[in-house]
């Protein structure tokens, strides 16, 4: 029939929209039935309003137990085997007063839609709440049975022999209670601290609460043991640090921020444990904490090995960095305790850089090796401990933080080191002066984190400097300065403040107390509530829990963590060592004469006094200067006396023939360059000590060197004289003993250069002889004098004025520019030419050492010196046959041992010239790179420092 309605086609569409024959018609509405009247009333009886029902005083309604208030008695509780994300919640709240009328009265508040879940109750059936004793059957369906199924299915596995059985089970409120016990580092019936393991353990391993299986439940057990530990770890390292001293360190500082934060966590966990109702809950709230204080009780084991200050500096910032940016939201947290720990080495610096009034407590921590500056005294004289002038000031790099670079770290010391120079010679001084800052508002030093706070101590930086140089130059012009010019009223002590509110409050605030283990650690409670560390921890859980904290995150934007130390304290440490520097160069340029010293010791020991190295050498090798030898029946006059050495046989001369000699030769030549006003002036400046105890000594020499004194004829003949000069103690700053070692080497191998000269002077004496064959070009004892004089004069003229005289001229110039600055007041000036008087003195330095390197005295030319002094002994050896030539017979005897004489000498020096031809660009520039990094060479000089003795010796290519 359908075929013929709709085709044969089954899926055309043609005929889609028609309706079937099968559609039925629709039906009619129905007729509107007739309400009957007549029905009776059945509003009362059996069917009155259940409103009105208790009405009646015989109703009994109300004494039913509709909620089941007995429904779980102690028993069923101890059996039950509820489900744990639902049930145990019912438990935990079931013994808890609370249920009044009032309560009741509002079941239906809109409120309790919100509210916690602990507020729902089980749904009922119809057959509960007419039979108590009736119980739900048991599903059939294993995925409705709940806990109870699965402590089933556990109980069935243990016949299966499977690892760890079903256990036993424990009420979830009680098990509850102690793991969160167990959490915070306190012992429970089912957890115990283990005093020789030190570390929290189970009592039992078979102990389990309803639905949880024990893998299940024993990785969150470890976690929480774990924290556990951290947090007894932590306890009794509070403990065993003490918090109360005379001055605050920085493990006692970090202690006491950590016993802020262990007090914190217990008073913020403990406040929110009343709403936890399972294991999930549990570890939710711990997650955040077990980071935090594992995080600490790291830092805690890493101070275990520890020794100084700087090292638990090192560690905690260390630390701190890795850990901020592990877990970001607590970086503001290690930031405060960076803060406190390095406060107390920051008050040591201060008073050590001279931005606070230092204390007895500074000294004692310098003399107990605590701090990078180490103290000595002299032993052999007990008195100069009360002297600063003797005390030695030496950098201990060891306790200096690892964050802190090498330079500031330098600079640092320098600057301490500097302003004690300054407050020995200067007491009023604006920048040495305690009563200046006590009435000035001189910045403090303090750890910052982000960039807008290094800004402004960067700006409070500038502004002290500012002050402080008006104070400065007016002090230098010797106008009257009053202490108050930098002070602002209304900021007097406000940095002091600033600066010891943490420690303050601190170590007045916490005392430990050991027998309160359960409650908390501190006793003073209220105080710790206004601790900024405890808000800190509030902030840093709410931050782990999402909230929103967009005003306390605003401007956090700052340098990497592990950088803010440095950072923080550059500003002020360079304008405090700029300040110092100026009025330390002051001190020594203009009061102490520092450029009148250093021209002393070139005029002296470089033999840059031409009319001192001409008496010297008379002194000392002129052949027709009277002999000071002791003579029977000859008495000595010191007049025209000299020792004559190279013309006579007796060696050393004695010490009364030395003092005969060079007695008042020094004198005479100081007051000869230093006097213009006459014999009168002349005679006033004799009677005077030279400066610095200028005088010739004795050098101390191993008994090797001895015997080469001995020989007159050896190039060590007069390496036992020395100039001795003892500096005053305020120019050591500059004038250091290692630069007088310096001085004193380069005396010694200048007074061998003019005793060559005057050695090879001799030799051309002899050639005047008579009955020399000067004139005959084949005379081997001629050709001898010649290439020895030529060889020697060259040497001395480099030497004198390359070696010595151009470098000193340069570092003369710096000096003179220094010295013009200060005249002119311009403190930049005076910091760009000399840097500082650290600087200074290493540039002082490095000149010596650059003329130790022109001259073949530095360890890189050692072979170059070798063969140098090879060459000088063999001409000196050479001198006694030139001068008995021409002595009858005395040529012939002798032109054998000359002619190999002369052959050995053309090879040392043909070797040599070699030695100066192979120097490449690194061996051969006159650089000498020292502290300072500065670099010596002269513009108008030709890279190679030797070219110019090369070019002296062999310009046409004779070697």
């Amino acid at each position: 029939m359908e075929q013929d309605i709709y085709g044969s086609d089954p899926f055309s569409s043609e005929n889609l929209w028609r309706l079937s024959k099968f559609t039925l018609e629709s039906l009619q509405p129905l007729e509107p039935l007739l309400w009957n009247e007549e029905l009776p009333d059945l509003t009362g009886g059996f069917f009155k309003s259940p409103l009105k029902l208790f009405e009646q005083d015989d109703s009994t309604l109300h004494n039913l137990d509709i909620f089941g208030d007995n429904f779980f008695d102690t028993e069923q509780l101890l059996e039950s085997t509820t489900d744990v994300s639902s049930e145990s919640q019912i438990n935990a709240r079931t013994d808890r007063p609370g249920d009044t009328a009032e309560e009741s009265e509002s079941l239906w508040s809109p409120d309790l839609l919100y509210g916690a879940p602990d507020r729902k109750t089980p749904l009922r059936s119809w057959e509960g709440y007419q039979d108590r004793s009736f119980r739900e059957p048991v599903s059939a369906y294993f995925s409705e049975s709940g806990a109870k199924g699965f402590d089933a299915a556990l109980a069935h596995s243990e016949s299966d022999h499977v690892l760890g059985g079903s256990g036993r089970l424990v009420p979830n409120s009680i098990f509850f209670q102690a793991l969160f016990r167990a959490g915070l580092g306190w012992s429970s019936m089912f957890f115990r601290f283990n005093e020789q393991m030190k570390r929290f353990e189970k009592v039992r391993n078979d102990i389990r609460v309803s639905g949880v299986s024990f893998p299940a439940l024993n990785s969150l057990t470890e976690q929480m043991l774990q924290c556990g530990t951290n947090m007894q770890k932590m306890r009794m390292f509070v403990r065993n640090t003490p918090l109360k001293s005379n001055e605050p360190s920085a493990l006692s500082t970090f202690s006491s921020a950590t016993a802020v934060i262990l007090y914190t966590l217990e008073k913020q966990l403990a406040s929110r444990f009343t709403h936890i109702g399972s294991l999930i809950q549990i570890q939710a709230l711990f997650q955040r904490c077990g980071e935090l204080v594992g995080a600490l009780a790291n830092i805690v084991d890493s101070l275990d090995n520890t020794a100084s200050e700087a090292q638990v500096i090192s560690v905690v910032l260390g630390r701190a960095a890795y850990y901020s940016q592990k877990f970001g939201w607590i970086d503001r947290l290690f930031h405060e305790i960076v803060i406190r720990v390095t406060k107390p080495w920051l008050d040591y610096v201060e008073a050590w850089v001279g931005l606070r009034s230092e204390t007895p407590t500074l000294i004692e921590l310098a003399t107990g090796n605590k701090s990078f500056v180490a103290i000595s005294y002299p032993e052999e004289n007990k008195k100069a401990r009360l002297d600063p002038g003797m005390i030695d000031y030496r950098y201990c790099p060891q306790h200096m933080p690892s964050f802190i670079p090498a330079d500031q770290a330098q600079l640092m010391f320098e600057t301490g080191k500097s302003l004690r120079l300054l407050k020995r010679s200067h007491p009023r001084h604006p920048i040495a002066s305690d009563e200046f800052l006590c009435n000035s508002d001189s910045p403090r030093l303090h750890c910052v984190g982000t960039w807008a706070d290094i800004e402004r101590i960067q700006s409070k930086a500038y502004e002290y400097e500012g002050k402080l140089r008006a104070e400065i130059l007016k002090y230098n012009r010797g106008e009257a300065s009053g202490g108050n010019t930098l002070v602002e009223p209304a900021l007097q002590g406000s940095y002091q403040k600033e600066g010891n509110e943490i420690i303050a409050e601190t170590f007045d605030v916490f005392d430990i107390d050991d027998g309160r283990r359960v409650t908390g650690l501190l006793a003073n409670h209220a105080s710790i509530e206004k601790d900024q560390l405890g808000h800190l921890v509030d902030e840093a859980e709410a931050k782990s829990r999402g909230l929103d904290l967009s005003s306390q995150e605003e401007g956090r934007f700052g340098p990497e963590f592990a950088s803010t130390l440095y950072l923080s304290l550059a500003p002020l440490i360079a304008s405090q060592g700029l300040l110092i520097d100026f009025s330390c160069l002051h001190l020594l340029f203009k009061e102490h004469k520092l450029r009148y010293h250093l021209t002393l010791q070139w005029r002296f020991q470089l033999l840059g006094d031409g009319f001192f190295t001409s008496r010297l050498s008379h002194s000392l090798f002129d052949p027709e200067m009277e002999s000071g030898e002791r003579r029977s029946g000859v008495v000595r006059s010191g007049v025209h006396t000299g020792l004559r050495l190279g013309s006579r046989d007796t060696w050393p001369p004695a010490s009364s023939e030395l003092r005969l000699v060079l007695i008042g030769l020094l004198g005479e030549c100081h007051v000869a360059d230093e006097s213009l006003g006459g014999p009168d002036n002349i005679q006033l400046q004799r009677e005077k000590e030279l400066p610095g105890g200028l005088s010739f000594a004795i050098r101390e020499l191993t008994s090797e060197e001895i015997v080469k004194c001995k020989d007159p004829n050896a190039i060590e003949a007069l390496d036992f004289l020395r100039l001795q000069y003892k500096p005053p103690a305020v120019l050591e700053a500059i004038i250091t003993p290692r630069s007088l070692n310096k001085y004193d080497h380069l005396f010694k191998h200048l007074l061998r250069l003019i005793r060559m000269v005057s050695a090879v002077k001799g030799l051309v004496r002899d050639s005047t002889a008579r009955g020399s064959l000067s004139g005959d070009t084949r005379n081997v004892f001629q050709r001898f004098r010649i290439d020895s004089q030529h060889f020697v004069l060259a040497v001395s003229d480099y030497c004198f004025h390359v070696g010595v005289g151009s470098t000193w001229r340069r570092f003369q110039d710096t000096l003179s520019r220094i010295e013009d600055c200060l005249d002119r007041g311009d403190i930049d000036g005076t910091i760009e030419a000399a840097h500082s008087v650290t600087r200074l003195r290493d540039h002082h330095e490095d000149v010596l050492d650059q003329i130790l390197f022109a001259l073949f005295l530095s360890k890189r030319h050692i072979q170059a010196a070798k063969l140098l002094e090879s060459i000088f002994a063999t001409i000196l050896t050479f001198a006694p046959l030139s001068r008995m030539d021409g002595m009858s017979g005395i040529r012939h005897e002798s032109e054998t041992t000359v002619f190999q004489l002369y052959t050995l000498f053309r090879k040392q020096t043909s070797a040599f010239v070699n030695y100066l031809r192979s120097l490449d660009g690194g061996k051969a520039s006159s650089k000498s790179f020292g502290r300072t990094g500065a670099t010596f060479a002269s513009r108008e000089e030709p890279t190679n420092v030797f070219e110019n003795l090369l070019s002296r010796l062999d310009m046409k290519k004779y070697y």
